[in-house]
């Protein structure tokens, strides 16, 4: 029993930890301009032989902020795309919509029977969605 305890609570440690990890990518990248101030405006600035633009290393601090936006988003992009795949195939599995050999040739056989001489235009929606009968 207390190893099954204590298994969960490091489950949800190591949950909380990675949890943490994603949300705190932004404020990290501020801590490491922060911290490296100096060497990212004497070696990585843009602007670091234009003084008077006073950019003091902010255009790598918003490329690195750029950067990490671009890489959450990509990330998000992809996930969805994949769950939207996962969808398609779990609700149009190709055993679900097997056609037989008869019904192909049914259909092909009756597909010249169905011709109008006069067009009739009928939408669904007109005869749905009609205001309420008052009294």
């Amino acid at each position: 029993m207390n190893l099954m305890s204590n298994s969960k609570r490091g489950l949800a440690v190591f949950l909380l930890l990675l949890t943490s990890v994603r949300i705190l990518v932004v404020p990290v990248v501020y801590l490491d301009f922060e911290l490296n101030k100096d060497y990212i405006v004497k070696n990585l600035c843009e602007n670091r032989f234009k003084p008077e633009l006073q950019c003091n290393g902010k255009c790598y601090l918003a490329k690195q902020l750029h950067k990490v936006a671009e890489d959450k988003a990509s990330k998000e992009a992809d996930r969805q795309e994949q769950s939207f795949k996962k969808l398609l195939e779990e609700t149009f599995h190709h055993e679900n919509f097997v056609f037989s050999q008869t019904f192909t040739s049914v259909v092909s056989s009756t597909q010249n029977l169905f011709i109008y001489k006069q067009r009739h235009y009928f939408t669904l929606a007109t005869s749905l969605f009609r205001p309420p009968c008052l009294g």
